[in-house]
């Protein structure tokens, strides 16, 4: 058994107790390297209800409220596997009625919705593990056996359009898709092909706005690209700096792995990753003056 009083155990203890204010340190560093207020919103990757939801709302709005009052660009640190595209508008436009200037820093992922909000952004800070996304938008589907199941609407509409043309063009018997065709709602066709247009719009609308508001073609072009499929066919693709510089001709800034901001970057994110499942707490809002964590609490029903 290791004694209580050993150095290196009472460090991590010690670290434990005091997680934010070493975090609110690094933060602090971040924002005076930047020169920005800085903004976390992390969630945790082993968490079934992480992604952006409505719920962010709130703790957001109080983080945004207790930014200093100063004419500084705000960066929002973000690591997110996507979510509602509805929320993420909103959180958008939290951001940008506040500030001239609004920057995006992906440590690791943003993905779908959270990509959708880098696209709203003035700059992207990307390093050599940051990766963004198609925004597909996902659906929730309810299989015959009622449980809810989340899938990208582009794949529900591909997949038809598979079933479409094996039966069309390979000629295979429309009987052995029908158990399955049977269990679709006609209107969940629909709901999938306006979450996609939406999408492409929501898209087009903010990088005219702002990041490429010099470049609308390139804006459409970009727009197209991460919602039609046809680059970037799955929904969990990876789009990493060089592809975002310079294929979508996005303003990327890249942070070298050796760069004492990426360090300090890694550092900030690592260590609220490992508070979130050290915790079981599903996402962290922070910033220099305040932390804030959300826990859901999941219960199983019970049957007679």
């Amino acid at each position: 058994m290791i004694p209580s009083n050993d150095p290196i155990l009472n460090k991590i203890i010690n670290e434990m107790q005091q997680a934010y204010a070493i975090r609110k340190q690094i933060i602090q560093q971040i924002e005076e390297e930047m020169g920005v207020n800085l903004v976390v919103y992390l969630s945790n990757p082993t968490h079934p209800f992480a992604i952006i939801s409505r719920q962010d709302i709130i703790p957001l709005e109080d983080i945004l409220r207790s930014l200093p009052k100063n004419d500084k660009p705000v960066a929002l640190l973000i690591n997110s596997p996507g979510g509602d595209p509805n929320a993420a508008e909103k959180i958008l436009i939290m951001f940008r009625s506040r500030f001239k200037e609004f920057y995006v820093i992906v440590p690791d992922y943003a993905k779908s919705a959270a990509t959708m909000i880098a696209l709203g952004s003035d700059k992207i800070y990307m390093g050599h593990l940051s990766e963004l996304g198609p925004i597909d938008p996902q659906i929730e589907f309810t299989l015959p056996n009622s449980r809810k199941e989340i899938i990208p609407a582009r794949s529900f509409i591909e997949s038809l359009e598979y079933i479409k043309e094996r039966v069309s063009e390979k000629g295979d018997p429309i009987e052995i898709y029908m158990p399955m065709l049977t269990n679709l709602r006609p209107e969940l066709i629909d709901i999938c092909q306006k979450s996609i247009e939406d999408a492409k719009t929501f898209a087009v609308k903010w990088l005219k706005s702002y990041m490429l508001k010099d470049n609308p073609d390139q804006a459409e072009k970009v727009a197209g690209e991460l919602t039609k499929g046809d680059r970037y066919k799955s929904h969990g693709k990876v789009i990493d700096f060089k592809e975002a510089k310079e294929y979508l001709n996005l303003n990327v800034e890249y942070l070298k792995p050796e760069s004492p901001l990426w360090n300090k970057i890694w550092e900030l994110y690592v260590r609220g990753v490992q508070f979130l499942q050290a915790t079981n707490q599903v996402k962290l809002y922070e910033n220099s003056t305040i932390s804030l964590a959300l826990q859901v609490s999941v219960q199983k029903a019970q049957t007679r």
